[in-house]
């Protein structure tokens, strides 16, 4: 018998939600100390928008490569209709995960603190597609593993880069 797959948001939907609660939600509790944390200043509510704004320029213009067949034809079709934002409208949970990696890969941006940011939050979101049940681990063990190796580059990168930048000063 075959199990009954659940359909999920759409990726629109999904990093709409995500990054509402990142930057302008109630506060949070802090992991460490217990106490809440203040909500996100004005400069990080604007580099988190904009790392929001890149990853969405990533996925419609990249994210064509990690899709099967059926929704190339289902993102083509969208694409005749209304081309701008046509892959988050109409794919998935599971299709944000498979391009998350690349994502990490081709664009990492210049500035340092923009860079950690964007670590810190694909991390966070691939925790939250998990912890919400928006994806299945299960059978996606690989891709899984493939945004962990994706994020120890980005950091060992990072590491890299700051000591550059304080052997140059």
């Amino acid at each position: 018998m075959r199990r009954a797959e659940i359909a999920t948001p759409t990726i629109d939907a999904i990093l709409e939600g995500f990054f509402l609660e990142r930057v302008v939600c109630a506060p949070r509790v802090s992991a460490r100390s217990g106490a809440a944390a203040a909500r996100p200043s004005p400069v990080m509510q604007r580099r988190l928008r904009s790392l929001e704004i890149r990853l969405r320029d990533y996925l419609e213009a990249e994210g064509e490569r990690v899709l099967v067949t059926g929704d190339l034809e289902v993102l083509a079709s969208e694409r005749q209709f209304d081309p701008g934002g046509a892959f988050c409208r109409t794919m998935r949970a599971d299709d944000l995960l498979f391009a998350l990696p690349g994502f990490l890969e081709r664009c990492v941006p210049a500035d340092l603190t923009d860079t950690r940011l964007q670590l810190a939050t694909i991390d966070a979101l691939t925790s939250w597609l998990l912890k919400s049940g928006l994806i299945n681990p299960w059978g996606l063990e690989c891709t899984l593993l493939d945004v962990d190796a994706a994020l120890r580059r980005g950091r060992a990168d990072l590491r890299s880069r700051r000591a550059a930048a304080r052997a140059g000063t």
